[in-house]
């Protein structure tokens, strides 16, 4: 049970109440932590969390809490139930430093994906949610989001959407099109499956550092002379504070215009990269999808949206 007073803890930065057995009403006493930057309310069953816009978090663990909270826009990693996944990812267009948002308990149906069934799995279903929008494509990024360029989600699991480019080695590098290179061209949807989980649990490390993740690095290289010419290079955090090694999926997209304007005015002009290559850091990648994404990419997600391809879970989220 929480202090009747939290005034001795107003400078607190990090908050562990997982499995503490809280009430909604507990929560609330959490409002006046101005401080507060990173909370983990997991494993407490709560059926409602009350509103904790006002607390400046940058890191929310409500991993098996019934619903998501409204939250303030300074939060930047989210972990979450799996049923909270539609309402998750609108809630990116709204947080715009929310970049990692983590799902536990899979209960989707972790069908192979093929060309008969790819349009069934909720997976892909969310991906379009994702993809449909235009998040983070303004050709000069705004102050606040460009230092959060690239969005990533994990789930648990082991299939992948079927995306254009597709190996099962230790990364994938291919040749960029020519097409790409036209002002459509709007950025890099990249999957992997790989494992990670029980993250090791320091007590002398900060809440974000006490589940397991790492990294989905993305180069953009010159083919003709990379060795005058500065490689452009995007990493992506993913994980997951599930207590459970396992497989998942991690997909992150990475927008084209905050990628090459963070990396300077030399790095700017597309048309000097020929190669894209993708890897994820310490880990071995089972599988690796990258579809490039094109404003007729997002028209067409946009438009599975509008046939209510994702009509009953968007009519609970809204």
């Amino acid at each position: 049970m929480l202090p009747i007073s939290l005034n001795g803890l107003s400078a607190l930065k990090r908050l562990v109440l997982s499995g503490c057995n809280i009430s909604c009403k507990e929560v609330c006493t959490l409002g006046n932590m101005f401080s507060l930057l990173e909370l983990n309310l997991s494993r407490n069953k709560l059926t409602s969390v009350p509103s904790i816009a006002e607390i400046p978090l940058q890191y929310l663990n409500i991993t098996h809490c019934q619903e998501l909270p409204p939250t303030s826009p300074t939060i930047r990693e989210l972990h979450a139930e799996d049923f909270l996944a539609t309402q998750s990812i609108l809630a990116l267009w709204t947080y715009p430093r929310l970049h990692l948002v983590s799902f536990t308990n899979y209960c989707f149906d972790q069908q192979s994906y093929t060309e008969k069934n790819i349009d069934n799995s909720v997976l892909d279903q969310i991906l379009s949610l994702f993809l449909s929008d235009t998040k983070g494509n303004e050709d000069i990024p705004y102050p606040g989001r460009s230092a959060y360029s690239g969005t990533s989600i994990v789930f648990p699991g082991c299939a992948i959407p079927s995306f254009t480019h597709q190996n099962i080695e230790e990364k994938i590098l291919f040749k960029l099109p020519e097409d790409c290179h036209d002002h459509n061209f709007q950025g890099f949807a990249i999957c992997c499956v790989t494992c990670i989980g029980a993250g090791v649990y320091d007590a002398d490390s900060q809440l974000s550092g006490k589940y397991d993740y790492t990294f989905i690095k993305a180069k953009l290289i010159c083919n003709n002379n990379p060795e005058k010419l500065k490689v452009v290079e995007k990493e992506c955090k993913v994980g997951t504070a599930s207590r459970t090694y396992g497989w998942y999926v991690c997909f992150a997209y990475i927008p084209l215009y905050p990628l090459l304007w963070a990396s300077g005015p030399d790095a700017r002009n597309l048309n000097q990269y020929g190669l894209f290559e993708a890897s994820i850091n310490k880990r071995i990648a089972r599988k690796w999808g990258v579809h490039l994404i094109y404003k007729t990419d997002r028209q067409f997600f946009r438009s599975r949206i509008n046939e209510a391809l994702l009509g009953p879970y968007l009519g609970r989220a809204m």
